[in-house]
């Protein structure tokens, strides 16, 4: 508790002195291909896919790409949240060819406009070609908790741009990517004083963006290649930065081996990663600095294939070091296991397995943008993860997947604001003044997590996807986790009204939550006091519908929040009511 309250401190007399500060909605359009694969399940812990937690601005329309029969996933960020099914990241009823691409353009309330532009050249023998663009933005008004009306403006702008070349037998993959969000602290979990902007140590109202780029390249074998030995791997360079000043660059080379002996599949995963962070709050003793650190992870293993089963077995190996000294060196199991007695109907899964997750700068404030920018860095060790379940098909229509998982970890992330008595009260006890921006504190955690999940399509005329999630918590220095559920819900349905109409359903349930503010007297030396907020339970329904005019037109249009409840994304952080919107689509 100490060393929360001098990093606290700490971050109080720096942000008096700092200037330009700012967040806003983040955007959840994530590509969420889903595809039916009837080989057995391989639950994994280094691979779980990175989901944001709260309700945020969803995109206009449904992204459809070249589809690929892959899983794009990413490292284990900050444990095990909830999986929202927003309007833009559902595979719903499949969708007649768009050609090369299309031009999407529209508006909504709250000062929206919305643009996006995409085009995937079809594959030849020589190799593939395309770029995505996108723009959405808002310029309006949010009330707040308090009923206070705020301004609460951002900006999304996301750019890529992809391609490969064919090599003989081997393929080489070249994409880019850029995103650049703005916003601004629009934020406050009380009565906003009608003095803030001449108190001290406050972000209200100030402005910050975000923005990010990567270079991937990568070599690999051909999928139609014959040889024993399949490789994938490549390098990749990366930036982010923000207006506070805040900047990490990254770089690295990756790669995956397999060799298939005949029963027995051999492979290899090897990655080493350097990263540099400026700004960073160090603890011991207490400064702003910069973070370097280089990573090495190898992961070797065996598979075993039976008529009904599988073995997976091996280690996940992960050394760190960095300027500072604090070198780590971490070796964990790393085994899955899955039975089918009924293939297709019934798989049975089981795993075992951990992993130190890199908790970086860019990670931390693209989870919460609100994030204090001087926070402090740590790497979280997921010391075991055991998981367990059973999926398969009831009928051809419905599939199901019932998952178990708990988890120990040291050092999980949690987000705290902070408040100190009102220099300029002449009250007693002085009124309260609130930071709105988060802090990011670390806790010992154990997580439960029981997980439900059921998907009915029937043809091109219906599709729904139910996902439910059950979570509980045991954290040896917070009294609660902060700003997480004990459960969430999510429900999206897709459907054809007519020949030439489509629509969707979505509806995202969270559980009600609670906050952690510290309050901090910077002439004590006393422990903070803790005092805990409630977060009502968050409901989002949207609904939407597609009209084809011709093969190359057609008109959309949305309804988001169609309950108008003013869900928090963060204490004190609510985002828009009711918003429509509506739009043409050019295919060509």
């Amino acid at each position: 508790m100490k060393r929360i309250y001098h990093s606290l401190s700490v971050f109080l007399l720096i942000a008096g002195t700092s200037a330009n500060y700012a967040v806003a909605q983040k955007d959840t359009t994530k590509l969420n291909q889903s595809v039916e694969v009837v080989k057995a399940y391989r639950p994994t812990i280094s691979n779980a896919n990175k989901v944001n937690l709260m309700p945020v601005v969803d995109d206009t329309t449904r992204f459809i790409p070249e589809f690929k029969y892959s899983i794009d996933s990413q490292p284990v960020k900050s444990g095990f949240e909830a999986l929202p099914i927003g309007a833009a990241n559902v595979n719903k009823l499949p969708s007649d060819n768009l050609g090369l691409g299309y031009l999407k353009l529209g508006a909504g309330t709250y000062s929206t406009p919305y643009g996006e532009l995409f085009l995937n050249l079809p594959k030849s023998k020589i190799g593939t070609f395309g770029f995505h663009f996108r723009h959405l933005s808002s310029d309006d008004k949010i009330r707040l908790r308090s009923g206070d009306l705020v301004n609460a403006p951002y900006s999304q702008n996301n750019g890529a741009i992809f391609g490969s070349v064919n090599i003989g037998s081997t393929i080489l993959s070249v994409d880019l990517t850029y995103k650049r969000d703005a916003m601004n602290y629009y934020g406050y979990p009380d009565v906003i004083p009608t003095n803030i902007a001449s108190l001290p140590i406050t972000t209200f109202g100030l402005e910050q963006f975000y923005q990010s780029g990567d270079i991937k390249v990568t070599l690999k074998n051909n999928d139609l290649s014959q040889s024993a030995l399949k490789f994938d791997g490549g390098f990749h360079l990366g930036f982010f930065d923000a207006k506070t000043g805040q900047k990490e660059n990254s770089g690295g080379f990756f790669g995956k081996l397999d060799y298939n002996f005949g029963q027995v599949t051999g492979t290899l995963d090897f990655a080493l990663d350097h990263l540099s962070t400026d700004s960073i709050l160090f603890q011991n003793p207490i400064s702003i600095g910069t973070l370097t650190e280089d990573w090495l992870r190898v992961k070797p293993s065996v598979r075993f294939d039976g008529d009904k089963w599988t073995l997976r077995g091996g280690i996940n190996f992960v050394a760190v070091s960095d300027k500072s000294g604090e070198n780590s060196t971490k070796i964990y199991p790393d085994i899955e296991f899955d039975f089918r007695p009924i293939e297709e109907v019934i798989t049975l899964y089981a795993g075992f397995g951990g992993d130190l997750v890199n908790n970086s700068y860019g990670d931390i404030a693209m989870k919460n943008y609100w994030a204090e920018p001087f926070h402090n860095v740590r790497k979280s060790d997921y010391t075991y993860v055991v998981t367990g379940g059973l999926k398969g098909k009831i009928s051809r229509e419905i599939s199901y997947n019932l998952g178990l998982k708990y988890s120990q970890i040291k050092d999980l992330y949690f987000f705290l604001l902070s408040s100190y008595d009102d220099p300029t009260s002449k009250s007693v006890p002085a009124s309260l003044v609130y930071r709105n921006a988060f802090d990011v504190i670390y806790a010992d955690a154990g997580i439960f997590n029981l997980s439900i999940w059921f998907s009915y399509l029937l043809g091109k005329d219906l599709s729904i996807v139910l996902k439910g999630n059950y979570y509980n918590y045991n954290l040896e220095s917070l009294p609660f986790a902060p700003h997480k559920p004990n459960f969430d819900l999510t429900a999206s349905a897709g459907l054809k009204i007519i020949e030439r109409l489509t629509g969707f359903v979505d509806l995202e349930v969270l559980g009600q939550r609670k906050a952690v503010v510290f309050h901090v007297d910077a002439l004590s030396s006393a422990m903070p006091q803790t005092v805990a907020f409630q977060i009502d339970p968050s409901i989002k329904l949207n609904l939407g519908a597609t009209y084809k005019l011709t093969n190359s037109f057609s008109l959309f249009g949305r309804v988001d929040n169609l309950l108008n409840r003013q869900n928090e994304q963060w204490l004190g952080y609510a985002g828009q009511g009711l918003r429509l919107m509506a739009g043409v689509t050019w295919s060509f």
